[in-house]
């Protein structure tokens, strides 16, 4: 899940947290994981090779308010591709409980940000061009008023100040966030259970295809 199957990210994360103390639906679960990985032996994580100066970072990032059923926590999700294959992801449970799905949503965006900030520096010392924003598409549109309209206030009084630095790379011309409907969104996978066919597509978005 690691290196080479992001479409399992959300699974292995959530099975993870039950490690140490797992029920027989856990165990069934895993058996789910290890039929699924049997069946899809041949699909690989396709890395496209390209010309140099020729790179188009672009992110997606996603919350699943609440879904832990145990602690309430949300979890977050993020993916960056490149040249249409997924180079980093991440499915990880936020550390608090947060109150609204504004607001996991726009924690996300923060962490997502950060890893984006990573990437442009590595791109940029292998000599990309990295002078236009990178794009993160999200399907919340209220954490992108948020992000973009620092003056509300009442809406964000609640949000840690170490969060809002999102606001301060926007302004700096290197991250822009864009709005992408939630059919569209290939970070959802990270963040919960999809139905096979959603999965299948999000997954062929990721850049892994059966090899012919």
């Amino acid at each position: 899940m690691l290196g080479t199957h992001p479409d399992l990210g959300y699974t292995i994360a959530a099975l993870s947290r039950h490690a140490t103390n797992p029920s027989p639906d856990h165990q069934c679960a895993l058996e789910h994981v290890f039929c699924y990985l049997q069946a899809t032996s041949d699909h690989q994580l396709i890395l496209r090779r390209g010309t140099l100066g020729n790179s188009t970072l672009l992110g997606y990032a996603d919350a699943d308010w609440a879904s832990d059923v145990n602690d309430c926590k949300s979890t977050s999700g993020y993916m960056f591709k490149l040249r249409g294959s997924a180079i980093s992801w991440s499915s990880k449970k936020q550390a608090a409980i947060v109150l609204s799905s504004t607001k996991a949503e726009y924690i996300t965006r923060a962490h997502t940000t950060k890893e984006a900030i990573w990437l442009r520096q590595l791109l940029f010392e292998l000599g990309q061009d990295m002078s236009s924003p990178t794009i993160l598409r999200i399907d919340n549109q209220s954490t992108i008023t948020i992000a973009q309209n620092p003056e509300f206030y009442d809406c964000t009084k609640h949000i840690n100040i170490h969060y809002h630095f999102l606001q301060q790379v926007i302004d700096d011309g290197m991250v822009e966030l864009t709005y992408t409907p939630t059919g569209e969104q290939v970070a959802n996978a990270l963040t919960k259970g999809l139905p096979p066919a959603l999965h299948n597509k999000f997954k062929s978005l990721m850049g892994i295809h059966h090899l012919d």
